[in-house]
């Protein structure tokens, strides 16, 4: 078994929730081989390079998405029928709330700055997948007291899928390691 972590909008490969599952006992005892690449800011070329990633797998391969990783996550999933867990995924009715992305960032983790454009925020609207064609292939972890982005929109792209909802949390999902069981009891 192989799986692709994804890290979300302004972050790395070196994101808390990535750190948690690369240092999980259970994923080290599993010998699953887990990828964590730190994408491209711009949405185009980390489909090209997650795309990569996953036909050098031979597309046997799951995925886990978080925020704008689980956007990508699920289209990719979707698109090549795989597994995605996606945790507080951005979906496509999120998109129009995150016109404001345009502009100017810092990365949380290296620093780097960089401009996220208006080309590469319509790129991600080229590749959002309205109705999802394999909806059972994908557990979303949504945690209510996500700050960031519209649980309500979340819950109903992913109506007809695996859902683990939780009344309180954050957009980070508080306590993460304890879903990693769940997660790899789906992913196998």
């Amino acid at each position: 078994m192989k799986i692709i972590y994804l890290h979300g909008f302004n972050s790395s490969s070196n994101s808390k929730k990535a750190k948690i599952f690369k240092n999980s006992k259970l994923v080290v005892s599993s010998g699953i081989k887990v990828f964590f690449p730190d994408l491209p800011v711009s949405p185009k070329e980390a489909i090209k390079n997650i795309l990569s990633l996953a036909k050098s797998c031979d597309f046997k391969v799951s995925l886990i998405g978080s925020s704008l990783g689980g956007f990508y996550s699920t289209y990719i999933a979707d698109t090549y029928n795989l597994k995605s867990i996606n945790i507080n995924p951005v979906v496509p009715n999120h998109l129009k709330d995150m016109k404001d992305l345009i502009g100017n960032h810092q990365n949380y983790h290296s620093d780097e700055s960089y401009l996220f454009s208006e080309d590469m925020y319509e790129y991600l609207h080229k590749i959002k997948i309205k109705k999802l064609k394999y909806p059972l292939n994908h557990l979303s972890l949504i945690q209510l007291e996500d700050e960031v982005l519209n649980h309500f929109k979340t819950l109903s792209y992913y109506k007809n899928s695996n859902l683990c909802v939780e009344k309180d949390g954050s957009h980070e999902y508080k306590e993460f390691e304890k879903k990693i069981p769940l997660i790899l009891d789906f992913l196998l």
